[in-house]
């Protein structure tokens, strides 16, 4: 009586996940310090020289750090997942990160604050130009120089047109100065949060890679 040899059963090799590589590691590292080192010198070539109390200068610093803020946050996120296998990098780097983004978005209410101020700034300033080329019109009607062919009627027309013209350069200056404080507000919340995220994310892995 022959035996009927039993089927051999093959094993599959346990998988393993490993962490990320030393040399991806060394990669984004090197990719992180070309983009957050960018964005520094970016922020230092706009805001020198510093004028903290220019309205001017705050509105403009603010909204070109929104605009650059992008280059930031990737920067930020291939430096943390460079420093992942850094136990005393990973901690301090993630409370800048939390520190950063919690002051971007801070800033957004002075953007909002100087925002309104500067708005106010400009309606006045074409009122006020509105209402000397009012007042240039009302005196020219009893000029000795005005000549014999001007009605009283271009005399309204004119002036017409300055409060028309002072109107539409009011619905232009709001409509402008709300869309740009709008673009950076956006910019600088979605980056803030961001970090913010990436600060939190650091901090959890810190944690865990301590118990271990």
């Amino acid at each position: 009586m022959t035996s009927i040899p039993k089927p051999r059963t093959y094993s599959n090799p346990p998988i393993t996940v490993n962490g990320p590589s030393a040399g991806a590691r060394q990669i984004c590292m090197i990719v992180a310090i070309a983009c957050l080192s960018g964005f520094c010198i970016d922020m230092l070539a706009i805001g020198l020289p510093p004028s903290l109390f220019s309205l001017e200068w705050r509105v403009g610093f603010l909204q070109q750090m929104g605009d650059r803020s992008i280059i930031l946050l990737f920067g930020t996120s291939l430096f943390l997942y460079g420093s992942l296998g850094n136990r005393r990098l990973i901690r301090p780097f993630s409370l800048i990160c939390l520190g950063v983004g919690v002051a971007f978005i801070l800033s957004c209410i002075l953007i909002i604050r100087d925002g309104l101020i500067l708005q106010d700034q400009a309606l006045q300033n074409i009122t006020t130009q509105a209402e000397q080329l009012q007042t240039q019109i009302e005196e020219s009607k009893g000029s000795p120089d005005l000549p014999t062919n001007v009605t009283p009627e271009q005399f309204a027309q004119a002036a017409e047109q300055v409060t028309s013209q002072a109107e539409t350069l009011k619905q232009d200056a709001r409509s402008g100065i709300t869309r740009v404080g709008l673009a950076s507000i956006g910019n600088l919340v979605v980056v803030g949060l961001g970090l913010i995220g990436l600060g939190r994310f650091g901090l959890m892995t810190a944690r865990r890679m301590s118990r271990v």
